[in-house]
């Protein structure tokens, strides 16, 4: 047997739909979209930025030893770069970040290394050994750049080469390297930055698939969250009537028994039969039943006073009524006003020659609960009270005070 849902579940298309471009490599999204990958990545990225650049600083600054050990005697001129000019700018993109708007924040992200950079080449000048150190040194902070930096890809796409171009134009004008050297260098610095650009696009490409996918789990989820809600609303009532069914009365009922000894308050049930009511369907049939079942809960359910009140649908022609903190004069009084709204109603004129009134019998039961005491009990001494108004001719009221 397949269970079939009383509703329509929204379709997975339509809760998705514009999340992300069918082709396989999109990197584009919509405007709504786009703002919302960037708000969900700037602050971890802003983190990440800064504890890059500070573990940069330091890595950067470590280097001194070697100035040391290799350029002793341009060491002082290594100094003032390192610590007196890169060094200052580094803690400056370091403490400005965080008070810029996304698109400048990306702009740092990319084009922060290139002091860095430039300082290196500034400094490891000189013979053909010491320009490839500094080549080497550019190539490592190159890849950095691109892995810890997490520079967005459409501003690396602009420093990268900017740098690759920058330090081509530096070995095309040293005069230590002959055309071959050159040639060599340029090939092995724009490899680097191609690689960089394929890092670079490689990692974003994957925060957006990742982003995309998180939308796709919320969409999910709310559907899912969405199906439980109604499916809970259902459980919990009268498929008929439209009033709460048995199930959500007990639910209710041990709430307010808790409630009421916490707060030593009484507490009262009404269980409610409608008289008669075989006759009637013998009578006009269950379709003139039905509507008799549900003009008789609609009227109960209005007549109740509001708050935490509650009728419900006990099973056949049975109902009841919960009454939080009312006594049994109290419950008496309400249960004589359900009886006359009833009596007042008129029957559904769904069938041709149906006639007469519809009315209730009501076993009122009210006490104060206690621990010691159950919860059951209540409803018995109720249900009992129902059958003596039943037996007293229908169309009335039967008070039993309960022990409790």
């Amino acid at each position: 047997m397949r269970f079939k849902l009383p509703f329509p579940l929204p379709h997975r298309e339509d809760a998705l739909s514009g999340l992300q471009d069918s082709r396989p490599f999109a990197f584009r999204l919509s405007p709504e979209l786009e703002d919302a990958f960037e708000q969900s990545r700037q602050s971890w990225r802003l983190a990440h930025y800064r504890s890059s650049m500070i573990l940069a600083i330091f890595i950067y600054n470590a280097f001194l030893l070697t100035d040391y050990a290799c350029l002793r005697q341009s060491f002082w001129a290594c100094l003032t770069v390192r610590l007196g000019i890169v060094t200052p700018l580094a803690l400056l993109f370091f403490f400005a970040a965080p008070h810029l708007g996304s698109g400048l924040r990306d702009a740092l992200f990319a084009f922060s290394p290139i002091p860095a950079c430039v300082g290196v080449l500034y400094l490891w000048r000189g013979s053909i050994e010491w320009i490839a150190a500094g080549q080497a040194g550019l190539f490592i902070m190159m890849m950095y750049s691109s892995h810890a930096m997490r520079p967005g890809f459409r501003f690396a796409g602009l420093a990268i080469p900017l740098l690759a171009l920058g330090d081509s134009v530096y070995l095309a004008t040293s005069p230590a390297l002959n055309l071959s050297v050159v040639f060599l260098y340029v090939s092995l610095v724009w490899t680097a930055a191609g690689l960089s650009l394929v890092v670079c696009f490689g990692m974003e490409q994957k925060e957006r698939s990742n982003f995309l996918l998180c939308r796709q789990i919320e969409a999910q989820n709310a559907e899912l969250v969405s199906v439980n809600e109604k499916l809970a609303r259902i459980s919990m009532a009268d498929t008929l009537t439209g009033i709460p069914n048995r199930r959500a009365f007990n639910s209710e009922f041990r709430a307010a028994w808790e409630r009421a000894i916490r707060e030593r308050q009484p507490l009262s049930v009404l269980m409610m039969d409608l008289d008669n009511f075989k006759d009637l369907n013998d009578r006009y049939g269950h379709a003139h039943g039905d509507a008799v079942l549900c003009m008789v809960a609609h009227t109960l359910r209005d007549t109740l006073r509001s708050g935490g009140d509650m009728v419900a649908r006990y099973g056949g022609e049975e109902f009841v009524a919960l009454l939080p903190n009312q006594p049994l004069s109290g419950a008496i009084s309400v249960a004589n006003r359900l009886c006359a709204a009833v009596r007042a109603a008129s029957l559904p004129a769904t069938v041709t020659g149906a006639s007469g009134r519809a009315t209730i019998s009501i076993g009122v039961a009210s006490g104060l609960p206690a621990l010691q005491n159950r919860a059951s009990e209540l409803l018995r001494y109720a249900d009992a009270a129902l059958y003596e108004a039943k037996s007293l001719g229908r169309d009335c009221v039967y008070p039993a005070q309960s022990q409790h």
